[in-house]
């Protein structure tokens, strides 16, 4: 970066190369280090990029979620993140729009809509990991909304800021004549074009033709028909422009119902000819969506721990059809599934019937055709590479394009190939994987891109990229598709707009016909705990340290690079902190992934040590009461320290001593800690359920008296006339998660391990379920086999279960509900806000859960991760009170948030009534 031509703020600037290896890939097959990342936080930020892009002939591509896949998001010149401070978004006309700014998540949109009964238009599979951003940049599309909702057509107003710096509203007044006053060469020179493509009625047809079906490739030339004011059509190609036009600061989309009443099926045919000669049936009984898997994607579903069919048993040509019906009248659906069923029972091609219209069973199987791309991806060859491209043809041809592709995959040397995709609107998605270690693997890519582009726009006449975006593998055949008089048309638009060519070059048009064989992304192996990942970044939107240092899969990514790169003392020092210091290991990512790629997993590998875990860490786990006694001596000492120099000079002692020995020392939290009082004896010969207790309850009090979490379920279990048992035998022992997440695994599995002996001894043969106190330790000790066979649950599930023998009090403050991660991956999120409303009048939530990024004591070492996780969850306004089930995340809260916590137990017992 040339510092004298950037007059901007210096902080949002990135050079260092752990970050601009992390931002040299995106979920595409393409790979380019930019010469810096950026992270703009607003319009003049973005400015200033700009005027730097422009002294110095620098490419910029701006990138949100970075979930593209045809390679619109890597660069080697800029990359300018706009996801973390770029997600504003307000709700219009009771909802009938919405306006969002480039960072704002599909789904989290359709959230906020939610109570409306509303959606955006545009649902790509993507939409949980994909933001508005790439939507409009991309014109997506989905399995819904077809070309009638999607994004261009949706459009209700958005502001760009041009290449020369100058910036309009679609939505103020006048701003079509500031326009054509302040930029005339560009307002001018779209009306040109506009012009001779209305005199040539060819050009007008050939428009019209393209856009019959789904097509994202090159720029939006409908808009030069459909529209006549020169920002009306601007602001229309903007829409699928991809970044090489302007850049999106904020869009208004005009919404569409989200119907309360849905059914959603799944049919098996015997081939894809019977399937495809369905889809017309099923259009005509009204399908909102009617989507195709062939028999390799549907025999993915053995990565789901429910599947509406037996995977196993999918036989070669066996084609599925995903069918939904929504409406807003439930006979409707009832009339849907009816004569959906009488259509089937007529049809003796057909292997499988079910059509359910209960939410769980339906996302279910809407998961396996979600999660194709990953999970697809995730089934090749380790160090190979994904190649994934989507077309459309009319869908009467959806057939004969299936069979012609399947022979393009085998003239290919493909053996992999799996195809997919949206058959109302006759869009074919497909995968393989290509070995970019073997020439052979290269040139069978460039033969099969050739065979797809004839196949497709020679045989079908249909469009190379139905919502994927053109992208740098489809670049080079943009002429191909549209012909030489558009495409010339195509990139007079490019010259009049960014006459210097720094926005996104060669992502939508390129002279060079081998674009899509250049800068070709190496997947080396890393780790059998992550290679299978394809880098998609559905993973991102739930890691508490994205935007602070990496998320997920840049950590893939930059370990990926760390096997062909040398990387100096100084990066090897920064990859660590980024990829290993600052992960909450929290596991969160394996559940966003389809195929539960958890990296924490592989962070934790990182952290350990070799075969051998340190003497002394061996050691301390033979004794463990020990270890605790030693702790709350420390903590002890700690407060004695605290009183003698003062809160604030003890405090800031800490953060110094942290800073000395990069994290190694935590830091003092503000509030401090509170020891517990010694844990009475609880012992009953013939118990209902046993009670383990946290060895962090053990040093720590649940509430301001400094009773434990451990004493105060046990005394609620009283008061519920309940037996529970809490051995001796049990208080000295850990379930070893403290130390598996600082890296000690061995010694964290031989923790564990005693533990569940003594559970399992003390169970009297799997009889007596057990309690744990914490919902992370809960989380640990079910993650094994062994205890498959006894019901453990946490306390708020166990408080649930027991609540029946209590009555209660209403509590008139408000409390703010934290649902830990551990709690959230054992999908039992839910019931601490059930156990909540039995008595508070005044729940406060998130609009997302989220992990605190505490981890442990991560974040008392490394703060930043808790504040940044805190930053990004969007709270705003809380009480002074909050809640949560672990409490290490509720002393790491605190300080964030300003707010005191108290352990769920403490909080059920102040409201039961004695």
């Amino acid at each position: 970066m040339n510092q004298k031509y950037f007059k901007g703020n210096k902080k949002i600037i990135k050079k260092d190369l752990i970050t601009r290896l992390a931002y040299s890939r995106d979920a595409s097959l393409y790979r380019l280090v930019p010469e810096f990342v950026a992270k703009p936080r607003h319009d003049n930020d973005v400015k200033d990029l700009l005027r730097y892009a422009r002294n110095t002939k620098t490419p910029v591509t701006f990138r949100s979620g970075g979930t593209s896949l045809s390679g619109q998001t890597v660069s080697s010149g800029i990359i300018a993140e706009t996801l973390h401070n770029w997600n504003n978004a307000k709700i219009l006309n009771n909802g009938h729009a919405i306006k969002m700014q480039p960072g704002v998540n599909g789904a989290f949109a359709n959230k906020l809509l939610g109570s409306y009964s509303r959606r955006i238009g545009p649902d790509p599979a993507s939409i949980n990991s994909a933001c508005i951003g790439g939507i409009v940049s991309n014109n997506s599309s989905g399995m819904l909304c077809g070309t009638e909702f999607n994004t261009y057509h949706t459009l209700k107003d958005l502001s760009f800021i041009l290449p020369n710096g100058n910036q309009y509203s679609t939505s103020k007044k006048e701003e079509n004549n500031k326009f054509i006053n302040t930029d005339p060469t560009i307002a001018e020179g779209l009306i040109k074009i506009r012009n001779k493509i209305i005199e040539k009625k060819s050009l007008v047809n050939k428009i019209r033709n393209k856009y019959r079906i789904k097509n994202t490739i090159g720029y939006s030339m409908n808009s030069f028909i459909d529209y006549k004011e020169p920002l009306d059509i601007f602001a229309h190609l903007l829409v699928g422009s991809e970044g090489t036009l302007a850049f999106i600061s904020d869009v208004t989309l005009d919404t569409v119902p989200n119907y309360s009443h849905k059914a959603t099926g799944l049919i098996l045919f015997n081939s894809p000819e019977m399937a495809a000669k369905s889809v017309k049936d099923f259009k005509g009984l009204g399908a909102s969506a009617i989507e195709f898997l062939d028999d390799q994607s549907l025999r993915t579903a053995i990565h789901y721990e429910k599947s509406p069919y037996d995977p196993l048993s999918i036989s070669d040509d066996n084609t599925g059809l995903l069918i939904e019906f929504q409406d807003e009248s439930e006979d409707e659906i009832a009339r849907a599934i009816k004569e959906s069923q009488g259509l089937t029972n007529k049809n003796d091609s057909i292997l499988s019937f079910q059509l359910v219209n209960d939410s769980k069973n339906r996302e279910i199987i809407w998961n396996i055709r979600k999660g194709l791309y990953p999970t697809i991806g995730s089934l090749r060859k380790a160090g190979t590479s994904v190649i994934t491209e989507d077309i459309a043809i009319d869908s009467d041809s959806l057939a004969p394009a299936i069979r012609e592709l399947k022979n393009i995959f085998s003239n290919c040397n493909f053996q992999d190939g799996v195809i997919y995709g949206h058959a109302k609107d006759g869009n074919i998605h497909f995968q393989t994987s290509i070995d970019l270690d073997e020439q052979d693997g290269i040139d069978n890519f460039e033969k099969m891109m050739k065979e797809l582009s004839t196949m497709t726009l020679n045989r079908f006449d249909g469009s190379l990229k139905a919502e994927h975006g053109t992208g740098r593998n489809m670049a080079s055949f943009v002429e191909k598709e549209w012909g030489g008089e558009i495409y010339e048309l195509m990139w007079k638009i490019k010259s009049l707009v960014d006459p210097l060519n720094i926005m996104n070059p060669d992502v939508l048009l390129s002279k060079d016909k081998r674009l899509h064989m250049k800068n070709l992304k190496p997947m080396p192996k890393v780790s059998n705990l992550v290679d299978s990942c394809v880098e998609c970044g559905f993973c991102e939107k739930v890691c508490p340290s994205r935007g602070y240092t990496l998320t997920p899969r840049q950590r893939i990514a930059v370990m990926r690079e760390s096997k062909y790169m040398e990387f100096s003392k100084n990066d090897i020092k920064q990859m660590n902190h980024y990829v290993s210091d600052t992960c909450a290991t929290d596991g969160l990512c394996s559940i966003e992934c389809p195929v539960n790629i958890d990296t924490g997993s592989m962070v934790k590998s990182l952290r350990s040590q070799g075969d051998n875990d340190p003497w002394l860490i061996d050691l301390s786990s033979n004794y463990f009461d020990v270890v605790l006694f030693l702790v709350r001596t420390g903590i002890r000492a700690a407060l004695l320290l605290e009183k003698i120099l003062g809160k604030t000079s003890f405090r800031n002692s800490t953060i110094y001593l942290n800073k000395i020995t990069s994290g190694f020392l935590p830091i003092w939290p503000t509030q401090g800690f509170q020891l517990s009082k010694s844990i009475p004896t609880n012992i009953n010969e013939n118990p209902e359920y046993i009670h383990v207790s946290s060895c962090v309850n053990r040093v720590l009090a649940g509430d301001s008296n400094g009773k434990s979490s451990t004493e105060i379920l046990a005394n609620i279990s009283k008061l519920a006339d309940i037996k529970t048992s809490n051995p001796t035998l049990l208080n000295k022992h850990c379930c070893g998660m403290a130390y598996s997440s600082r890296g000690y695994i061995k010694t964290g599995e031989k923790l564990r391990d005693d533990l569940i002996k003594i559970i399992l001894n003390e169970a009297k043969g799997n009889k007596i379920p057990v309690v744990v106190d914490m919902s992370p330790c809960t989380q640990y000790l079910k993650e094994d086999s062994r205890l498959k066979e006894i019901e453990v649950l946490d306390s708020v599930s166990y408080l649930n279960l027991i609540k029946d023998n209590l009555e209660f009090k209403n509590i008139e403050k408000p409390v703010y509900a934290h649902k830990v991660c551990s709690a959230q991956k054992m999908n039992n999120s839910r019931d601490l806000k059930d156990l909540l409303g039995l008595f508070c009048s005044n729940i406060e939530t998130p609009v997302n859960d989220f992990c605190c990024g505490t981890g442990g004591d991560r974040g008392f070492r490394f703060p930043e991760l808790t504040k940044n996780a805190v930053n990004l969850s969007g709270l705003d306004n809380l009480s002074s009170n909050g809640v949560s089930t672990s409490r290490t995340c509720e002393v790491g809260l605190s300080d964030q948030l300003k707010m005191t916590f108290e352990s769920i137990e403490a909080l059920v017992y102040k409201a039961i009534k004695r």
